[in-house]
């Protein structure tokens, strides 16, 4: 699977999270892993109340997880719909079981 395949997931899309329901409808496994860049704290997202994930290899690694799953291709217009204005989908190395993997993620501070 490519990384339309996988999503990078750092905030409220994770289980138990605030907005882990619009994950439904998808079945897939979630793993852990690791992508560098930098937490933005605040100020994006609805009413600037959601943290951001800027990308950056020389950044600082970051603990994230994965979502991998068949079904996503078919949600990603939700998806982007969802995450708004302030938030672009673009690709970046993961590091899922000390192996890049490319995957997608939802990043602040990026034009697609």
């Amino acid at each position: 699977m490519g990384p339309e395949h996988r999503l990078i997931v750092y905030g409220t899309l994770a289980p138990g999270k605030s907005n882990h329901a619009q994950m439904q409808g998808m079945v897939g496994t979630w793993t852990p892993g690791i992508v560098h860049g930098y937490f933005r704290d605040s100020g994006v997202g609805s009413g600037g109340r959601y943290p951001g994930l800027i990308p950056d290899p020389r950044g600082p690694a970051l603990s994230i997880l994965v979502f991998t799953s068949v079904d996503l291709p078919a949600h990603w217009a939700r998806l982007d719909a969802f995450e708004g204005k302030d938030y672009h989908r673009v690709i970046v190395e993961a590091e899922i079981d000390r192996v890049a993997t490319p995957a997608s993620i939802y990043a602040v501070g990026l034009q697609v």
